[in-house]
């Protein structure tokens, strides 16, 4: 239980950074952008596998459009400013959630 939540959380905020990051108005912090987004899309995708493999594709879809609704909701509502700090946030958390989920032993 602890470990759906753990990876299922952190490809929601994954999914948050990419989407939210996608609705930048601002070019130059567009660019501040790109780590954030390589980092997500590559440990996104490596997670979502295995936690479908693991957990089920329902709940890897549901975090999916769980961390991109309120990204879509952020990206409309923010400046770039302070969307870029959400942006970075957000993927700090998803990244301290990556290395807690991977502390989990492998199932059998």
């Amino acid at each position: 239980m602890t470990e759906a939540l753990t990876y299922l959380s952190a490809i929601g905020l994954f999914s948050f950074v990419t989407m939210a990051s996608a609705l930048m108005r601002h070019e130059m912090l567009l660019l501040a952008c790109i780590p954030a987004v390589f980092v997500a899309l590559v440990m996104g995708f490596m997670m979502a596998i295995y936690a479908d493999d693991t957990f089920g594709t329902l709940p890897v879809g549901g975090a999916l459009v769980a961390g991109a609704l309120p990204g879509l909701w952020v990206g409309r509502r923010f400046r770039p400013k302070d969307l870029l700090i959400a942006i970075y946030l957000g993927w700090a958390a998803a990244l301290v959630l990556v290395l807690i989920g991977v502390g989990f032993p492998d199932r059998e």
